[in-house]
């Protein structure tokens, strides 16, 4: 880790996660090992002190998170009270953290700011360290992480409240000075908020749009920022550029990138999750907040704000719900609903009211339309990945609903097997087209490799379609997907087709004799499927097979 090789550096600080600190580990090595860090750290000729530094924090936050009142048990068994040692080293070397929040290099200053806020154990110091650090920070990023720090220190030390609050107060409300810009402003509105609810009414969400606004609304000058993730020269976008009208420079809306959904791609998004935290269930106002956020012209601010909708309680408010939809015709904007998950965000993450429902479906079918006109009717298996994901989710999300719509793009991707394993699952919400779907779904099942009965599309897949469509014409394939399966001896097959056949009910009694032998099967699961399936095919009106130890003839029986 002391190298002068990047490389061999870059190793050692893995190897060291590997051993000492692997997913968060405090144990009595890790512990050692702190006295070391922190003379790697005091040593100006480190080479990458910020990561040593770094790596103390994460020790320390980690530490702190543990109960001092009880032992852990290391990987090996090893009862520790590391934690409790780590804490005490940490506190007692929390003057090094403040001298290293005053670095010249930011990736020393940054951890060393936060743990400044965890490990001084003199509030007043503590909090005028941070406040000396404020109008010294360069960017936005480390302007933010001053005032989090700050209003945190508050929640560690309750005797610094006043402080701090007044601190906030004077950042919020005082004379203008070039750190107390509307970033800054808008992050201690936030933190002020629950460190004094009593004094915060209903003014402080239009306070937070207001800030918002003037956020998004300054046009790009000056120089970027100080090469955070978030900088405009640090674009990594993917797709179709979709650049806003306006780019504030510390606002990144060139930054989303589709294979990286989790990451927040505003800095000030952090400082808004934390607004709509500390505003509960305050829906109306959370509401009119994600609004302000979804109509931004910073793409990065609207990105970040989808994630935001999904922690709202209850049903999604209809604004929010339409200014969302509103997001679809961006292919960055659908890119990023579906790669967190677009069909389960609105099945399942997501609750809309009854009402909106048709609002919901209409605008995807809408969307689906408009995809269409764009890119060809057989968007469906288009190459482009952002444009397939898009139209397959919508298609999906009416199939979720049985809405006809979806019907085409079901029997297209069934017909040339494209991505067909996404339609199958709501394929029983039509009936009314068995007739084309039953000999689709058979044909699929006739390619089945009884070698690989799960490959590419599992055969269950196929014969639950088949048993929720409930047409008997598909019963002769069923029953001769339960014999292949049954002589290949792939009890997973034959289970789901004993289910099939199952609901069918009496008018599959033609498989009776088939399934009869299966009663005494030597698998449980399709022992239990078979009993049942008879039990279904006769209406229970005929006694089932005594129950035999399983042989390999399966314990038949002659017929009752």
């Amino acid at each position: 880790m002391l190298s002068e090789d990047p490389a061999v550096r870059a190793e050692g600080l893995e190897d060291f996660y590997a051993e000492a600190h692997d997913q968060g580990a405090v144990d009595p090595c890790t512990a050692a090992s702190v006295p070391l860090l922190f003379a790697m750290a005091d040593n100006p000729a480190t080479p990458d002190r910020g990561e040593i530094v770094k790596l103390l924090l994460s020790i320390g936050r980690e530490s702190l998170d543990r109960d001092p009142e009880t032992s852990y048990f290391t990987v090996r068994g090893v009862e520790s009270t590391a934690h409790v040692d780590i804490v005490a080293e940490m506190t007692e070397r929390a003057e090094a953290f403040a001298r290293y929040a005053a670095d010249t290099d930011p990736l020393v200053r940054r951890p060393a700011i936060a743990a400044v806020g965890l490990f001084l154990t003199d509030g007043r110091r503590a909090a005028r360290v941070l406040a000396e650090r404020l109008p010294a920070a360069e960017g936005i990023v480390e302007r933010l992480l001053v005032v989090r720090t700050m209003a945190r220190l508050a929640e560690r030390l309750p005797a610094t409240g006043p402080t701090v609050t007044a601190w906030l107060d004077d950042l919020l409300d005082g004379p203008p000075r070039p750190y107390a810009d509307a970033p800054v402003r808008l992050s201690a509105l936030t933190h002020r908020f629950p460190l004094a609810p009593d004094r915060a009414d209903s003014a402080v969400v239009p306070r937070a749009i207001a800030l918002l606004r003037e956020i998004t609304a300054t046009p790009a000058a000056g120089k970027p920022c100080d090469g955070c993730r978030w900088c405009e020269t640090s674009s990594r976008g993917r797709g179709r550029s979709v650049a806003p009208t306006v780019r504030p420079v510390h606002l990144a809306a060139d930054f989303f990138d589709p294979e990286h959904p989790w990451e927040e791609h505003s800095p000030v998004s952090s400082v808004l999750r934390a607004l709509h935290t500390a505003l509960g269930d305050r829906i109306a106002e959370r509401a009119d907040l994600l609004v302000a956020q979804l109509t931004s012209p910073d793409a990065a601010t609207r990105y970040d704000a989808l994630a935001m909708a999904e922690d709202i309680p209850g049903p999604l408010p209809r604004p929010v719900l339409t200014h969302l939809l509103a997001l679809l015709p961006d292919d960055w904007a659908a890119a990023r609903m579906i790669k967190r998950g677009f069909s389960a965000w609105l099945r399942g993450r997501f609750t809309v009211a009854a009402e909106d429902t048709a609002l919901l479906l209409d605008t995807l079918a809408d969307h689906m339309a408009t995809l269409r006109d764009i890119h060809g009717p057989d968007v469906w298996a288009t190459d482009n990945p952002l444009v397939r994901s898009a139209y397959q989710e919508a298609v999906m999300i009416l199939a979720d609903h049985h809405d006809p719509r979806a019907l085409p793009d079901i029997i297209r991707a069934l017909e040339t097997r494209v991505d067909e394993w996404r339609v199958l699952h709501d394929i029983d919400g039509y009936p009314q087209a068995a007739d084309r779907l039953v000999p689709l779904l058979a044909d699929g099942l006739r390619r089945i490799d009884p070698h690989r009965p799960d490959s590419p599309v599992p055969a269950g897949l196929y014969l639950s379609g088949l048993a929720g469509l409930k047409d008997s014409s598909a019963i002769p394939v069923i029953t001769d997907t339960l014999t292949w399966a049954n002589r290949h001896r792939n009890w997973t097959v034959v289970t789901s087709a004993l289910n099939a056949l199952a609901a069918f009910g009496p008018i599959a009694q033609a498989a009776h004799t088939l399934i009869r032998p299966l009663a005494n099967a030597p698998d449980n699961t399709v022992r239990t499927a078979a009993r049942t399936a008879l039990d279904a095919l006769t209406d229970g009106k005929h006694p089932l097979p005594t129950p035999s130890t399983p042989s390999d003839g399966y314990g038949q029986h002659p017929p009752h």
